[in-house]
């Protein structure tokens, strides 16, 4: 047990095959307030993660006969979502293609060390690692199927989630995302990125986006009344870009819900865009005359990018989260943002930095020109009870000093 708000202590694993290094850390660990656990080897330390749910893991990259990034597709499996540290004798570009890596298959890394150890940068980024950590939820790709899914769109299984947006500075609330949620009686919680796929295989989506947007309109009415320059964003499939008929059902949703049409801010990928350009073209351009706003998402990480802004009229881009939270350990990130940045003040569009989890990653990406933030160091996505109670309080994090 440790003082202060904790109740429990978080979890450490380091794995390191040289035992003085490996105590050097787990001392450091111990005294950062972790409980620290010591793995000598690859199939040690997979042992110990199949055992336990660890907040963060310190991976040297070299273990004699293997080397530690065979241990990264273990953690993806695992049931929680440790934040990596990487510590190599190799050099920096070793090392950040090592964090790449993590990151491209899910992981959050805080950073990567040299070796011998620097114990004082270690403790730093220890201590700026997130108090929440996530938990993956069970696998149900193979037990969901497009007759269930269906069912939970009729019988209101389907809910929203609602992200903040805040302003950098000052912490104010200017917009939410809406989320669709999914807790099946059965399967329990149950991932957007399980059953999206579901339901654009199964020609499900349009009843699921119209059952996610309703929703999201009818919580919306109130907090706009209190706060009119709120904006509300939701999700477009790639495939409802194919219907020509959107615009006008999006107008008459807006009209029932009795929200303005400026208040609405559709997301949209740069995937959807290259499946049908002149179909999705006729859409977006069709709805911003109807004065709807309309959002890039994923910025930075298609094909596309700079054609899609060029041709369509957007009025938001949303700078990828892959680029925000690898701000602080790779060197390359902050310039892609920094350019990024200069992209949107070119065009005119607002921007959003996305997955924004620490107080130094925020103070980051405003100092790269950032002005709005989305992410869970303001808020995970909330109910939309929860949300209200949040928005009438007016309690969002301040920035630190």
């Amino acid at each position: 047990m440790v003082t202060g708000k904790n109740i429990t202590a978080r979890r450490l694993l380091v794995v390191d095959d040289e035992a003085v290094q490996r105590l050097m850390i787990e001392t450091a660990a111990t005294r950062a307030g972790f409980v620290a656990d010591g793995a000598a080897s690859l199939d040690a330390a997979i042992a110990r993660v199949s055992e336990a749910a660890y907040d963060v893991v310190v991976l040297d990259l070299g273990l004699r006969k293997n080397d530690g990034v065979e241990l990264l597709r273990r953690l993806c499996e695992s049931t929680s979502d440790p934040v990596v540290v990487f510590v190599s004798g190799y050099d920096e570009r070793v090392r950040l293609a090592a964090a790449r890596l993590a990151m491209s298959l899910g992981l959050r890394v805080a950073g990567t060390l040299g070796k011998p150890v620097p114990l004082d940068q270690l403790t730093a980024l220890l201590r700026s690692v997130p108090q929440q950590v996530s938990v993956r939820p069970p696998q149900h790709a193979d037990e969901i199927d497009p007759g269930m899914l269906a069912a939970a769109i009729e019988h209101g299984e389907m809910t929203c989630a609602f992200q903040p947006k805040v302003t950098l500075q000052g912490r104010k609330l200017v917009g939410v995302e809406a989320l669709a949620r999914w807790h099946s009686p059965t399967l329990g919680h149950v991932p957007p990125s399980l059953f999206i796929p579901v339901a654009e295989r199964a020609g499900l989506i349009d009843r699921l986006t119209w059952c996610v947007l309703d929703q999201a309109l009818a919580a919306f009415r109130p907090w706009r009344t209190a706060s009119p320059g709120m904006t509300l964003a939701v999700n477009l499939s790639p495939l409802s870009l194919t219907d020509l008929s959107l615009p006008e059902r999006i107008s008459d949703a807006l009209a029932r819900a009795d929200v303005p049409a400026s208040s609405l801010v559709l997301e949209v990928t740069e995937g959807a865009l290259m499946a049908d350009g002149v179909a999705a073209a006729n859409i977006l351009t069709r709805l911003r005359i109807r004065d709807v706003k309309l959002s890039i998402d994923d910025f930075g990480t298609g094909h596309s990018s700079l054609l899609s802004l060029m041709r369509l009229p957007f009025s938001e881009l949303k700078i990828d989260q892959s680029f925000v939270r690898a701000c602080p350990t790779d060197p390359e990130a902050p310039k892609m943002i920094r350019a990024i940045v200069s992209v949107a003040r070119e065009l005119d569009l607002n921007l959003v930095a996305e997955g924004i989890e620490t107080e130094s990653v925020a103070h980051l990406v405003e100092l790269l020109g950032c002005r709005v933030g989305q992410g869970y160091l303001f808020a995970p996505p909330l109910t939309g009870a929860a949300l209200g109670a949040r928005l009438r309080d007016d309690v969002w994090p301040e920035a630190a000093d």
